[in-house]
């Protein structure tokens, strides 16, 4: 069941009293305090090869399961987003890329369900090159499948989310 709220109690005093203030503030009855609700930054890889081939993955869990994915996640504290967008990219498809192989490209809302909530996220997409996807080795956790077609080719209606969709269409602007 998605929630209207992530704050059924205040992470202050415990209370069960959370009202909403508006749409991104909840106000704890009890104590006063102010909750917000702010956008969690995340980072996607945009990986091509020197044929113009996009790596895409296919989700192996929830949200948007068997749906395509680009790797990406939370940004972690002390992170920057091509240093997230790096580990990600090692951690989900096994691919070694520097973070300062990684360049900017887009910033795009999104919305990620997580523990019965749908939260707003800003995802950062950036863009790196590699000049094959020989070795790539899916995480299981993350990743089912993966492929690398033609960026011209790729079925942007198959993406889990709107803002994968929406880079990679930009990027196909961009690049074909």
């Amino acid at each position: 069941m998605i929630t209207n709220s992530p704050y059924q109690y205040c992470s202050r005093c415990g209370s069960d009293e959370m009202t909403p203030a508006s749409e991104r503030e909840y106000v704890c009855g009890q104590c006063g305090y102010q909750h917000f609700i702010t956008p969690f930054p995340a980072a996607c890889a945009l990986i091509l090869d020197v044929n113009k081939r996009l790596l895409v993955t296919r989700r192996a869990h929830e949200p948007g399961l068997g749906k395509l994915g680009l790797p990406g996640g939370v940004i972690e504290p002390g992170e920057t987003g091509e240093e997230a967008a790096a580990r990600e990219t090692r951690e989900e498809v096994g691919l070694d890329i520097p973070p300062s192989a990684f360049r900017y490209f887009a910033a795009l809302p999104n919305l990620y369900l997580f523990q019965d909530y749908l939260w707003p996220t800003i995802d950062l997409f950036y863009l790196a090159e590699v000049t094959d996807f020989a070795s790539l080795k899916a995480s299981p956790d993350e990743v089912s499948e993966m492929t690398t077609p033609k960026l011209a080719e790729v079925a942007l209606d198959e993406f889990a989310f709107e803002s994968n969709a929406e880079a990679v269409r930009r990027l196909q602007e961009y690049h074909v």
